[in-house]
């Protein structure tokens, strides 16, 4: 009770039935908004970045249901949204920000990150283990990203995308009431 009151008033918003487990790190918890029913899994690590420091508003909002592995990266600048029921399996990384790197007289970690543009993962999403979602990107509703994918552009709903760049490689067929290669 101690640790969900803890959570309440550090965090911007926090539902009920949240599992946060052991060593994960949540930078700047007052502008990530969590929903029902999330677990956050070990060794999770989540960056907020934000480009006004007095910002007042969610840069991170999770939905209701949401399940993210263990190992998972999320960085935010602009926002990242992940809606309910999406799934994330080990070491899925998301990012709406990179480093810049123009700069060649000073060394890329010490230039600042750029704002590249929101990431939006719509309902039912399944992300598999190690892969990448790239800035300015939306996956669709029960999209699914396979294993080891490096997502660049959106993917649209009920479909499965695999590959680095990530590409669609099947669709669900409303019709055929199933999967069907693309």
């Amino acid at each position: 009770m101690i640790r969900y009151i803890k959570h309440r008033l550090t965090f911007r918003e926090y539902g009920k039935h949240v599992t946060i487990a052991p060593n994960v790190i949540i930078k700047r918890p007052r502008l990530v908004c969590i929903g029902n029913h999330v677990t956050i899994q070990r060794d999770t690590r989540i960056y907020i970045h934000p480009e006004n420091k007095d910002a007042d508003h969610c840069l991170l909002r999770i939905g209701n249901h949401v399940h993210i592995g263990m190992n998972s990266v999320i960085s935010a600048q602009n926002r990242i949204v992940l809606e309910d029921y999406v799934l994330f399996a080990p070491r899925v990384t998301i990012l709406d920000n990179t480093h810049i790197y123009e700069d060649v007289d000073t060394p890329i970690m010490f230039q600042d990150l750029t704002r590249d543009g929101a990431v939006h993962l719509e309902t039912e999403c399944w992300i598999g283990t190690n892969a990448i979602i790239m800035p300015n990107v939306t996956i669709g509703k029960h999209a699914i990203v396979g294993a080891n994918a490096v997502v660049t552009q959106n993917i649209p709903p009920f479909s499965v995308a695999v590959g680095a760049p990530a590409k669609v490689i099947k669709k669900y067929d409303i019709d055929k009431k199933k999967w069907v290669r693309v």
